[in-house]
């Protein structure tokens, strides 16, 4: 009996961050795609030795984006909550976070400190939406990760092969 309690209470039916961008990545509600390596490390003349070597530990992205509208703030409201509660489960780690007011990113990573194999940028803004990114790989240098999306950021790498988000949190 104690065996089957101890079983019972550490098979908590806890929802991964995989499951709930499978159970949504066709809801109307959400835009969601995922980028390949391949599309990353594409011809990209302005990319650094570093930058390079940083993409090729990376395998996948998965982006799933909730647009706030009208009609939907209760949902985006439980939908938020969801993933805040995910990311707060033990097993993944908060790497940072930023951002004041209405608007805030956290960064999360599953692996050990200098060799990730999960990164999450969960990033929202109350009053344009919310949006999730799974960087997969192998191995991946948090500090060389945090300096190529600031690359991204500062428009210094050609990302127009991305799918268009021009609208997205418009």
């Amino acid at each position: 009996m104690v065996l089957l309690s101890l079983g019972l209470v550490s098979c908590k039916n806890e929802t991964s961050l995989q499951e709930y961008y499978v159970e949504n990545q066709n809801n109307q509600q959400y835009l969601a795609f995922d980028i390949p390596a391949s599309l990353l490390t594409g011809e990209n003349s302005k990319l650094t030795a570093e930058q390079k070597a940083t993409l090729n530990t990376i395998k996948k992205v998965n982006v799933l984006g909730f647009p706030l509208k009208d009609e939907n703030k209760a949902l985006y409201e439980a939908e938020k909550e969801k993933l805040t509660e995910i990311l707060r489960s033990d097993k993944y780690k908060q790497l940072m976070r930023y951002g004041g007011g209405n608007r805030k990113a956290e960064l999360y990573f599953l692996g050990e400190d200098d060799a990730i194999d999960e990164l999450i940028v969960f990033g929202s803004d109350d009053e344009k939406g919310f949006g999730i990114a799974r960087v997969t790989g192998d191995k991946m240098n948090p500090e060389a990760l945090i300096r190529l999306l600031k690359s991204f950021e500062d428009g210094d790498l050609d990302v127009a092969g991305l799918p268009d988000l021009g609208g997205f949190l418009d």
